[in-house]
């Protein structure tokens, strides 16, 4: 059932394009073309970026004095585009083929812990004063600390995206349970255990007499989803996870539609994707709940669907120009705005296949499942958006110094 589940999923991606939740494919070094000489607009937005140092999940905090934003603003390769300039020329977009090499086959060799570390910035001195005061709103309204909600598009109703996490138990205790390195272990911690087993403790919401934790509860989220889906009228998908859950947290992931709904400049879709992105934050923060921000993957080329714009419309490459240019927009905005984020972008970009599955749009996952935080497992879309997406909510929780 959960494999049929995982298919049915991944045929709706290919069978809707609005349905498209990722960015474009970097092609492997190797096959890498040269960069296009482009007139390119200046950023609208270009904070300072400065050099990451690492975090020590053995303190309760670790805060920076200056805001530090996602490295993901500092790519600048030949996939990295965000303006309409850049759509003049084309750059074809590689594809993960059955002959590709599967994620996590090179037994971790591409493993590199610091740029997982680097995709969470640590919170600075204004983000940790913002998480606090907004935790505290929350209290006073009943808040629940140990409970986070889930606002998002088709990679978050994913299965693979945190469910694993449910049972609370690592493989030692539980064939089916989760695995975690060593070093894993250490960044997710959180008041001498782990951000894990903080939140897999309560229950968010029982459905049929059964409890289940934030990991399992209901998400808001929805196949093909735009940030503007957070406010729908009929569905209300905001109102019911507040509703619903009354989280403390909630974990925003959105943008991957929003740059390939329709036809228009990479910056109209970013300027229309920021505004609905910017009204979630409000309504997050005027409710006491604490935003925790992601951005998303690249957009590859889908079977199917013509490379180019000289070869018609839709095409892949206009899809990820706009969808770097969504992405660009969510970093931008939690940087400025002070907000823990998530950089699932440059987490992803060290992976085989820049994380990526094989229709080209949606995340890989390690053959042994979503769970598994080890060197071979980080290899693989799922299992590093896990794993970054942990450590973000590691961050906040050491920031507010809370525990089970």
């Amino acid at each position: 059932m959960i494999q049929a589940h995982r298919n049915h999923l991944r045929l709706g991606a290919l069978l809707l394009l609005h349905a498209c939740d990722n960015e474009p494919l970097p092609p492997a070094p190797s096959e890498r073309p040269q960069p296009v000489e482009t007139a390119r607009p200046a950023p609208t937005f270009a904070p300072p970026l400065p050099s990451q140092a690492r975090s020590s999940a053995s303190a309760s905090a670790t805060v920076r004095s200056e805001q530090t934003c996602g490295p993901s603003l500092r790519h600048e390769g030949p996939l990295d585009p965000r303006h309409e300039a850049a759509l003049q020329h084309c750059v074809r977009l590689p594809r993960i083929r059955k002959s590709s090499p599967a994620c996590g086959s090179d037994a971790g060799k591409r493993f590199n812990a610091q740029r997982f570390i680097d995709a969470v910035p640590e919170l600075s001195q204004a983000t940790v004063a913002l998480v606090r005061e907004t935790f505290k709103r929350g209290q006073s309204k009943g808040r629940r600390p140990r409970v986070f909600g889930v606002l998002g598009d088709s990679i978050s109703v994913s299965f693979d995206f945190l469910r694993g996490f449910e049972s609370g138990r690592q493989a030692s205790n539980n064939p089916r349970g989760y695995v975690l390195s060593s070093e894993v272990a250490k960044e997710l911690g959180v008041g001498g255990t782990t951000v894990i087993d903080y939140f897999a403790g309560e229950v968010a919401e029982r459905e049929s007499g059964i409890g289940r934790s934030s990991f399992s509860a209901f998400r808001a989220a929805k196949v093909g989803a735009r940030a503007s889906y957070a406010f729908d009228a009929e569905e209300r998908p905001l109102e019911q996870l507040l509703s619903r859950l009354n989280p403390a947290f909630v974990l925003v992931t959105f943008g991957a539609n929003d740059a390939a709904f329709r036809r228009a400049p990479p910056e109209a879709l970013a300027d229309e994707f920021g505004g609905h992105l910017e009204a979630i934050i409000d309504r997050l923060l005027a409710e006491g709940v604490v935003p925790v921000i992601s951005n998303e993957m690249r957009h590859g080329d889908q079977p199917g669907v013509k490379a180019c714009p000289s070869d018609g419309e839709p095409n892949d490459w206009r899809i990820a120009v706009a969808t770097n240019a969504t992405t660009a927009r969510a970093a931008e905005i939690a940087c400025r705005r002070n907000l823990p984020f998530i950089d699932l972008r440059h987490a992803l970009d060290g992976a085989t296949g820049y994380g990526l599955g094989p229709d080209s749009v949606h995340l890989s996952t390690f053959k042994q499942g979503a769970d598994v935080l080890d060197p071979s497992g980080l290899d693989c879309g799922n299992n590093i958006r896990n794993y970054v997406t942990l450590l973000g909510l590691a961050r906040v929780l050491r920031a507010l110094d809370l525990r089970p």
